[in-house]
């Protein structure tokens, strides 16, 4: 009975996604995405094999390739793999779809009523679809399985978690951000395990690794591949690279500025990476405390979906608002995880506030939907309101995470 019902929603969803596929842009907006990388890049594949793909100096992680391989195949030509390059949207939307039909048995194991209707509330948001259909990017891909590594890791299926783990950080390196939240998770999980138990539970995540890059190990190109995970960074050493964060409200262009420039002997790098780190080191200890068995009787945390998503929601927050260097499609994340939690929490005004600000940083970074590169003259487009809307969602949800910290104290309290 159950599988007949989760089958109808499959249906459901499956239905969703081909009717999005037939709405998906079929072009491009020039200028603002890495269409020519993905051509060259796949026509490159076409003719030579993925096994050689960083012979031309790519500078993205394996997985992605992977992805350009199957649209290759599929597409069996240099003339169509340049006129059918956003076919690329598809499988990206493919990918997103999982992720929301997550969302619904998330909420069909929390037995909230509609759960098969409202993951769509994340689905049809313009902030959720922005990123793919109209930028053309693909950051839905590993916040998919970001999202998904974390549900499992919840759900205390700590195998599954750590191979959509590596399906993370193999597509983007960003990725990474959510590792310490992971590993806390599943710390708690594999603590109480025996020795042979936790490495038949990392034997998959290893032997899928050597899979990713055995084709690079093959020809020789291993060490290419793995330069692919830091090349990028400080690619673009600039203060902001789209992003309306803080130092929106710092400098009048940050875009412009080198931000190995600073004060008081430290590059603004410096002082995002401090700030971004600390911030997130106050929110994870606690749980860190808690599945090392630290103050065990003191903090009666719980490792549920509420209490993660609203740690990895900061974590976004912090990593997109304090960092230099930030494209505005970097807070693509935060849509999936804050839409879960305001689901599960009934609590859609904060939910509602970050897909404003995310769709007003992407649009007003793009002008996409505007047709033209002049800048905004409209307040509610200008960075340093975006900035201030992003700071006051920021003060929101750590105000969330001081109550749920008290609320763990005054349960301990109340026991004595």
């Amino acid at each position: 009975m159950k599988f007949s019902k989760d089958l109808k929603i499959f249906t459901f969803y499956t239905f969703i996604f081909i009717i999005g596929c037939f709405l998906m842009p079929k072009t491009y907006v020039w200028g603002y995405n890495d269409r020519n990388c993905w051509v060259s890049w796949c026509n490159y594949i076409y003719h030579f094999g993925i096994q050689n793909i960083y012979k031309l100096k790519v500078d993205y992680p394996p997985l992605i390739h992977y992805f350009l391989w199957l649209l290759a195949k599929i597409l069996g030509s240099s003339e169509n793999i340049f006129m059918n390059i956003y076919k690329l949207k598809y499988i990206v939307l493919l990918i997103e779809t999982i992720s929301i039909f997550f969302v619904y048995k998330i909420l069909e194991l929390k037995k909230i009523k509609y759960a098969h209707l409202l993951p769509l509330f994340i689905l049809f948001n313009i902030a959720f679809w922005y990123d793919n259909a109209l930028f053309g990017q693909v950051d839905g891909v590993y916040t998919a399985f970001a999202f998904i590594s974390l549900s499992f890791a919840i759900l205390k299926k700590p195998s599954l978690s750590l191979v959509f783990f590596v399906f993370c950080v193999n597509f983007k390196l960003q990725g990474i951000i959510f590792l310490p939240v992971i590993a806390i998770v599943l710390f708690n999980e594999i603590k109480r395990y025996s020795i042979s138990k936790i490495a038949l539970t990392v034997l998959p995540t290893i032997i899928l690794q050597f899979l990713i890059m055995f084709p690079f190990i093959y020809v020789g190109d291993l060490k290419l591949a793995l330069n692919s995970f830091s090349e990028s960074m400080g690619r673009y050493p600039m203060v902001s690279m789209g992003a309306y964060n803080i130092w929106s409200l710092i400098f009048d262009s940050p875009q412009i500025m080198n931000d190995n420039m600073g004060i008081f002997h430290f590059s603004y790098n410096s002082f995002g990476l401090i700030a971004f780190f600390g911030l997130s080191g106050l929110v994870l200890l606690p749980f860190a405390f808690k599945s090392l068995g630290f103050f065990d009787k003191t903090l009666k945390l719980e490792f549920n979906f509420e209490n993660m998503l609203l740690v990895c929601v900061l974590i976004i927050l912090f990593f997109t608002y304090f960092n230099t260097q930030m494209h505005a499609r970097y807070s693509h994340p935060i849509i999936l995880f804050a839409g879960t939690l305001a689901i599960l929490r009934k609590d859609y005004m904060r939910f509602l506030l970050v897909s404003l600000a995310v769709f007003l940083n992407m649009e007003g970074a793009s002008k996409i939907l505007k047709g033209n590169i002049a800048d905004f003259k409209t307040f509610w487009f200008q960075p340093w309101f975006v900035s201030l809307v992003f700071l006051a969602i920021i003060i929101l949800y750590f105000y969330d995470f001081v109550v749920l910290m008290v609320k763990s104290t005054k349960k301990f309290r109340s026991l004595n």
